[in-house]
């Protein structure tokens, strides 16, 4: 999965090579398959937080349920791939 997020909004860098990836507006029915997330700052930049998914949950924000990733950083910059409109790419294998 990858989003749009520009300077790290609402991100939470854990010091411990996790991070938050801030609120998303994703179904919670595809959360437990999500393997990787990547954050970019443009579709046509390479991403600058990426790494497996440890983790997600459901949290309140601006009076909606979003759903946060927890992520370990790793592996190399990744390049936009997925389909979807907007600030979120989602691909399947």
């Amino acid at each position: 999965m990858h989003f749009v997020c520009r300077d790290d909004l609402n991100v939470v860098d854990h010091g411990d090579g996790t991070f938050d990836t801030g609120f998303w507006a994703v179904s919670t029915r595809h959360c437990d398959t999500v393997e990787l997330v990547a954050l970019h700052a443009a579709k046509d930049q390479l991403s600058y937080r990426h790494g497996r998914v440890v983790g997600w949950r459901v949290v309140p924000y601006r009076g909606r349920g979003r759903v946060v990733f927890t992520v370990r950083q790793e592996g190399p910059p990744r390049r936009w791939v997925g389909r979807g409109s907007g600030e979120k790419g989602y691909a399947w294998s």
